[in-house]
């Protein structure tokens, strides 16, 4: 098992412990020291506090030695996070967040679409009021018994503004309960865009929380990745209706980063000039994702996504640090969530609540465990409360007893990985794919250099 975790990111050293979370920012002397005596692999029991070295040392490098060894044996002894506890009361759940394919289908066709303009490969269909019905009443029942006093509810596709009669529908129906259950219900959508406008502009301004729009940076690049369903070209179309939408301090921007794109940070600044306040940049999934050959040339190699990240946060930090409040900067990067995060030293055994707090419905009203799993169907899980059933392996995941998971530095902060992620690369959702681990565990090489940055600089947009 390892329980620390010694790395050089930007010209400095850090030594990380997995069992408290906490994070040391260490001398070049200190980072040699550890490699030496304190590996991670291999290392064995410690000697006692005040042990000499096993060989002779220099004055400053025995005093640095004892204090090392004393660090070492403080950190190693903090206790495992406790293993989670399921509630099995059958009168509460814990559901909280919801989502719902009201369109398996799309007026798209980007080129690395995960499921296939929500299609899966299959005839395109929309959900109708009939089916609709029967999945909100699902979901007001489990709300209902939910321990949860936020809901978060997303229409989610393929491109649901194709279903906007339907969409309307439910949310009425939703919020005519929102008082009765005594629950906030915080509605979302996800949109390509192009039908951004008009009637569903409006409503989608009055009654939801966020509304994520999908735009890919420059008007080359996206217009090269998300043509319409005949080949047209999107991105003025979406930009247009971006800019006129009535609330834009609703939007948030995500782009997705191919081979073919930008780096990192020339697409962060492409959409800033698009007057919302939200960007989310993501790259392409691991190799491997659904086996797909073609898909599979639009992932952008593991190091060049390092090196991006690296860039980028040296300029966000210095250009957030402009700003003596988070509510001032202009742009906030979904990068600030990740800092965030790692701040709180939250420590996780299991990944993610799929099934248990989190569930998808598709167009047909099939549920599922999340939108992931949308359409693989071994993990369906029935079409109404009474008969919801998760897939076996999905059931009592602890990352101690989980391998490789067991035996890595990251293991409390990823907490074993995507569920849905693993079972498309490896066909298990509990084996992650080699590739995975070690891209996850150099992003949070850069995001823990990119707090002690922020802390150094500009700690005020932590302090939430």
């Amino acid at each position: 098992m390892s329980d620390h975790h010694a790395f050089e990111q930007g010209g400095e050293n850090y030594l990380f412990f997995s069992r408290s979370a906490k994070l040391y920012q260490i001398s070049p002397l200190a980072a040699l020291l550890v490699r030496e005596f304190f590996p991670a692999e291999g290392g064995g029991a410690l000697p006692p506090p005040g042990t000499m070295p096993p060989q002779p040392l220099l004055p400053e490098e025995n005093t640095l030695y004892a204090e090392l060894l004393a660090l070492f044996t403080h950190e190693l002894s903090v206790p495992l996070p406790a293993a989670h506890q399921q509630d099995d009361a059958g009168s509460e759940n814990s559901y909280q967040t919801f989502s719902i394919y009201l369109a398996q289908t799309c007026n798209m066709a980007c080129c690395y679409c995960w499921n296939r303009g929500g299609t899966f490969g299959k005839p395109g269909h929309v959900m109708e009021w009939s089916t609709a019905r029967r999945a909100t009443q699902l979901i007001l029942s489990l709300v209902e018994r939910s321990s949860a006093e936020k809901i978060f509810i997303n229409f989610y596709g393929g491109e649901p503004l194709l279903d906007f009669p339907v969409l309307q529908q439910v949310t009425r129906e939703l919020m005519k309960h929102e008082a009765r259950l005594g629950k906030n219900f915080c509605l979302t959508l996800d949109t390509n865009g192009t039908l951004l406008e008009g009637h569903a502009a409006q409503f989608l301004a009055r009654y939801f929380t966020q509304v994520g729009v999908s735009l890919d940076g420059s008007q080359r690049i996206h217009d090269l990745l998300r043509p319409g369903k005949y080949g047209e070209e999107t991105w003025q179309r979406i930009v247009t209706n971006i800019r006129c939408f009535p609330n834009p301090k609703l939007l948030g921007i995500r782009a997705t980063l191919t081979t073919f794109s930008d780096s990192y940070l020339e697409t962060f600044r492409h959409l800033t000039t698009l007057g919302v306040g939200r960007i989310q940049l993501e790259y392409c999934h691991e190799p491997g994702y659904h086996q797909n050959p073609i898909y599979e040339k639009l992932i952008v190699p593991p190091q060049r996504q390092l090196d991006e990240l690296r860039e980028f946060v040296d300029y966000y930090v210095d250009y957030i640090a402009c700003y003596k409040s988070t509510r001032d900067i202009p742009f906030v990067s979904n990068l600030l969530d990740s800092i965030n995060r790692i701040k709180r030293a939250n420590r996780f055994t299991r990944p993610c609540g799929a099934g248990t707090n989190t569930l998808a419905i598709n167009s047909h009203g099939v549920v599922f465990p999340c939108i992931a799993f949308v359409e693989r169907e071994a993990f369906a899980m029935g079409q109404s409360a009474e008969e919801l059933s998760l897939n076996q392996s999905l059931r009592g995941f602890e990352v101690d007893g989980q391998l490789p998971c067991h035996d890595c530095w990251l293991r409390y902060d990823c907490a074993g990985g995507c569920y849905a992620t693993h079972y498309d690369m490896t066909g298990h959702p509990r084996q992650p794919h080699p590739e995975y681990c070690r891209n996850m565990q150099g992003r949070a090489e850069v995001y823990f250099y990119a707090l002690t940055q922020i802390l150094t600089k500009c700690p005020w947009h932590l302090e939430r």
